[in-house]
C-alpha cells in the first residue's frame, strides 16, 4: 500500500486528479488543464471519467492541494525551520505580493529546496493517508 500511497503523492504534486479503485488499487489520473488550449488534458479526463462513471462508488477521490492549500503547506514548513535566518526569509516572501514565485526563489538562493520537496512529499503522502 505505501507504493500506491507514494503514487497518488506524485500525481497529486503533479496538479493530477487521481482515482484509487477500492478492491483492485488501480490508479487513474488526469492533469488539471493549465488554460483553455489544454484540448490534450480535456481529452484524458473525458477517458478517466467515461471509467469512473460506469462505477463511481468503487473509487476514492484525490484532488491536488488548491492555492490555499499549498500556501498553507509552505507555511508549515517554514514553521519545521530550527534556523532563524531562514525563517525569517521564507517568512517574507510568503508575505510579498507575489508569494509562491517568492517561496521558491527564497528556498533556491537558500540552497534548500531538498529539504521542501521531501516535507511536501511527506506532507502529500499524509493527505493520502488520511483519506483512506
Amino acid at each position: 500500500m505505501e507504493e500506491i500511497i507514494k503514487e497518488i503523492a506524485e500525481s497529486l504534486d503533479c496538479s493530477e486528479v487521481v482515482f484509487l479503485h477500492k478492491e483492485t488499487h488501480e490508479i487513474l489520473s488526469y492533469p488539471i488543464a493549465d488554460g483553455p488550449t489544454d484540448e490534450e488534458f480535456d481529452y484524458i479526463e473525458q477517458e478517466v471519467m467515461e471509467v469512473i462513471n460506469t462505477d463511481p462508488g468503487s473509487y476514492i477521490r484525490f484532488d491536488p492541494p488548491n492555492s490555499d492549500e499549498s500556501f498553507e503547506m509552505m507555511e508549515l514548513f517554514v514553521e519545521t525551520l530550527k534556523n532563524v535566518h531562514l525563517k525569517a526569509r521564507l517568512l517574507d516572501a510568503l508575505a510579498s505580493r507575489k508569494p509562491f514565485r517568492n517561496f521558491r526563489n527564497a528556498l533556491q538562493s537558500e540552497e534548500i529546496e531538498d529539504d521542501w520537496y521531501a516535507y511536501k512529499d511527506a506532507y502529500l503522502q499524509m493527505l493520502v493517508r488520511d483519506r483512506l
